[in-house]
């Protein structure tokens, strides 16, 4: 009844509006249909107004609580800094971060991923941090078919085995990074190495590409010991460590668990034995070390000094997020910024937020220019894998304030990344054709 009523409510007021009648003076029948018109002309021109200001959302699973809780925390700080970079704008649209908690755990991420799909639509997911996590998500991004970037996983099956066409990654793999850390240390640290490895994908990673790296160039392994997730207690692997006669320790870990490792690297004379060299360091995991416990050597995604844009970007993450538990530009912060970076540049070259395929193949072989570096950071079309600057750096135990390392070298990732014979993958918008 009542959608009867309304019907012919709507009725009556066309007749209304339109219908001539004849007794009217045609000026005054002209007059109704010039007002009918300016009406429609004014709803056409408010409608696109209306829509551009619709809040476009994007799903960010990420840690809150677990392992990677302060690094979540980070990651989540780098991506507001872009959106104020941006005006907190995309395209004309208020851009907003649904944010909901990973818990560092597969099974709970995926979860998650699916209800921002399910009760917020959004058609855009970003976060990680774990590798594990990240190809949780990108699984459920391929069965959705909606964009996910990847920021903080760092694991090769990323762009590889469990690579997908949705699924784009922006940290560096460890390909790049453990190729990188390891080529700088068989040419400047020593040629015995042992191996100490987070026992999950992204540990396994960095072991295998510094392994690829020795056994090429002459160096030789005395020994590795892989340790799980949550382990805090170090002290019977780094007995056998000490004792091995290891020029070089080789480490692939990270998280709370790594910030009790380098702790007790200092504890048990690690250092006095011979060269630690990591495969990936957070900066915010070396930062609270006292001065004698930061001694190693590490590959980096980025450096908070490494050049004069990086630097004032620092300074002013500092001063949105003064109880950041990094206060510099650091992987994790970095990496969320580049993220939202990314899915602006794409859109605006695709000319869509909502478009799902226009965007991702708007991101195929971008350039991202507003990357605060040297050089662009380039999106392979075939992996999605962004390709940045490696720095390598080495601790610091004189420094004062935020200079708790120095920059050695830097490498470009597409020199170290995996080659199309090592990762043939080829998940590019050409290729689902």
């Amino acid at each position: 009844m009542d959608s009867a009523l309304t019907r012919t409510r709507r009725g009556i007021v066309c007749r209304r509006l339109w219908n001539t009648n004849p007794q009217q003076k045609r000026g005054s029948s002209m007059k109704r249909i010039w007002i009918v018109g300016l009406m429609l002309l004014g709803v056409l021109l408010v409608a696109p107004q209306a829509m551009a200001e619709e809040p476009f959302k994007i799903g960010v699973v990420s840690p809150v609580s677990g392992n990677y809780g302060d690094h979540g925390a980070l990651e989540r700080a780098g991506m507001e800094m872009a959106l104020k970079d941006l005006g907190g704008k995309i395209l004309g649209r208020t851009v907003e971060l649904e944010v909901l908690d990973s818990e560092s755990n597969p099974d709970a991420a995926a979860r998650r991923a699916r209800s921002l799909i399910e009760k917020d639509q959004v058609k855009v997911l970003v976060g990680g941090v774990s590798s594990s996590v990240g190809m949780a998500v990108g699984a459920v991004a391929e069965e959705r078919k909606v964009l996910y970037v990847c920021t903080n996983g760092n694991s090769d099956e990323l762009t590889s085995a469990k690579a997908n066409h949705y699924q784009f990654r922006v940290g560096a793999s460890m390909a790049a990074l453990g190729r990188a850390a390891a080529t700088y240390a068989t040419n400047n640290l020593g040629k015995k190495w042992f191996y100490l490895t987070h026992d999950y994908s992204w540990g396994h990673s960095g072991t295998r590409w510094a392994r690829d790296v020795m056994e090429k160039t002459g160096a030789t392994e005395v020994g590795e010991v892989k340790v799980p997730l949550g382990t805090r207690d170090f002290s019977s692997q780094l007995l056998q460590i000490r004792n091995s006669g290891a020029e070089v320790l080789m480490i692939t870990c990270a998280g709370f668990d790594n910030v009790a490792l380098l702790k007790q690297l200092a504890e048990y004379k690690i250092y006095d034995k011979m060269k630690v060299v990591y495969t990936l360091m957070e900066y915010v995991d070396m930062y609270p070390l006292d001065p004698d416990e930061r001694q190693a050597y590490a590959a980096v995604e980025v450096s908070w000094n490494e050049n004069p844009k990086m630097e004032a970007a620092s300074k002013k993450f500092e001063k949105m997020f003064p109880d950041a538990a990094a206060p510099v530009m650091d992987n994790g912060n970095y990496n969320g910024y580049i993220a939202i970076m990314m899915i602006n540049e794409a859109a605006n070259k695709a000319g869509s937020l909502d478009d799902v395929e226009k965007l991702i193949c708007a991101m195929e072989g971008l350039e991202i220019t507003n990357n605060l570096r040297a050089q662009p950071s380039y999106v392979s079309p075939k992996t999605h894998q962004v390709l940045s600057t490696v720095d390598i750096v080495k601790a610091n135990p004189e420094g004062k304030g935020l200079n708790i390392w120095d920059v050695q070298k830097a490498y470009h990732a597409s020199e170290y990344d995996m080659t199309e014979e090592e990762n043939p993958v080829d998940v590019s918008c050409g290729a689902q054709k």
